[in-house]
């Protein structure tokens, strides 16, 4: 009988987050400073206590984030270390807002699969790719699901464990932020800054997933990747 199961992956859960957390080391000053641009817009919105309209705000503020970090971080995978000026100037793009949309669309989709029939974990490694896809390969955004569809096929498990480790992290250092400085404005501040940098750590990874996921699909190299994006 043949054997028809896919061969392994060249990438692990652990060595996904490993490289997440040397792109943001290596270029934290160039990713800190996009995060914390849209989370004071995302904080404006709070403090204007805007209501529904906050939550978009907070769902169109993280789909630019991580618009903003996917570019930085297809960059920097091949061998271009991006300047937060020029990642910032995404939103100036061409096709920013069709990106944007799709960033909004999948955030609102997959947080209302969390309290109806169809469970996160299940959207959530489907779709992961979704954005950097768009952005590569400049289709439109069925276009972008279905080609986060093909790309995740066979991977998705590991797709899936590569974001619920990273989100049990996240989880587990704001927690010790909360015990160290309480729920004041002290601790509000804290907890702040610390999703700002936990931010940079994890909106790199759908660029990352998309990168090793195009290689072992069509050999693509990373610095073919980036090169797209010109």
């Amino acid at each position: 009988m043949t054997n028809t199961l896919p061969p392994a992956p060249a990438w692990t859960i652990p060595s996904i987050l490993e490289q997440s957390v040397q792109l943001a080391r290596d270029n934290f000053t160039a990713f800190i400073t996009v995060t914390l641009v849209f989370s004071a817009a995302a904080l404006v919105a709070d403090v204007l206590s805007l209501g529904l309209l906050a939550g978009l705000v907070h769902m169109a503020t993280g789909a630019a984030t991580t618009i903003c970090l996917t570019w930085g971080t297809l960059k920097a995978l091949g061998g271009q270390p991006p300047e937060w000026e020029p990642m910032l100037r995404q939103v100036q793009g061409p096709r920013f807002w069709m990106v944007l949309l799709l960033g909004v669309i999948l955030y609102l989709v997959i947080g209302l699969s969390a309290i109806l029939v169809i469970p996160p974990f299940i959207l959530l490694p489907l779709w992961s790719v979704a954005i950097p896809a768009m952005m590569v390969e400049k289709g439109d955004i069925g276009a972008a699901f279905a080609r986060s569809v093909d790309l995740t096929r066979d991977r998705r498990l590991r797709i899936l464990g590569v974001f619920v480790v990273a989100a049990l992290a996240v989880a587990l250092g704001g927690w010790i932020v909360v015990a160290l400085f309480g729920f004041g404005p002290i601790g509000s501040l804290a907890l702040a800054i610390y999703g700002a940098v936990a931010s940079t750590v994890i909106h790199p990874l759908p660029g990352i997933l998309y990168t090793h996921l195009l290689a072992e699909k069509h050999g693509a190299m990373p610095e073919q990747v980036a090169a797209a994006l010109d």
